[in-house]
């Protein structure tokens, strides 16, 4: 989450259109474990229904408030979310974002370094 200069960092299962929190890391404690949701009114939406990584911020052509009906009550300026497939099948979201500006898109690193740590995650859940 620092590395990418963010302040809310979220892991949610999503099971038959509900998004649960799992592990949350805020810096402003707007969600907390255990919270659920529609899918459709979390910004992790589009990355679960397109399996896969979507990274917007403010300053691309396109910005969240166009793509997402949650901007009102949660105005986020830069979101990035990558799908968690286990066995092959979607299973959950994680991802990162802030009501912050970023002054640039995310980067190729970035976005790689967060399908890493999705990766990763996805090993461990698969083991445990």
């Amino acid at each position: 989450m620092r590395d990418l200069s963010l302040t809310l960092g979220v892991l949610a299962r999503i099971e038959n259109d509900t998004y649960e929190i799992i592990a949350v890391q805020s810096n402003s404690g707007a969600y907390v474990r255990g919270e659920k949701y529609a899918l459709g009114n979390s910004y992790s939406r589009e990355v679960f229904e397109q399996q896969q990584t979507i990274a917007v911020t403010s300053q691309d052509n396109s910005p969240l408030e166009l793509h997402h009906p949650l901007y009102r009550s949660l105005p986020l300026e830069c979101y990035i979310g990558v799908p968690i497939l286990l066995h092959g099948k979607p299973w959950a979201c994680m991802d990162f974002s802030s009501m912050a500006q970023r002054d640039e898109p995310f980067s190729s690193e970035e976005i790689e370094l967060v399908e890493s740590l999705a990766k990763e995650l996805t090993q461990i859940i698969a083991e445990g």
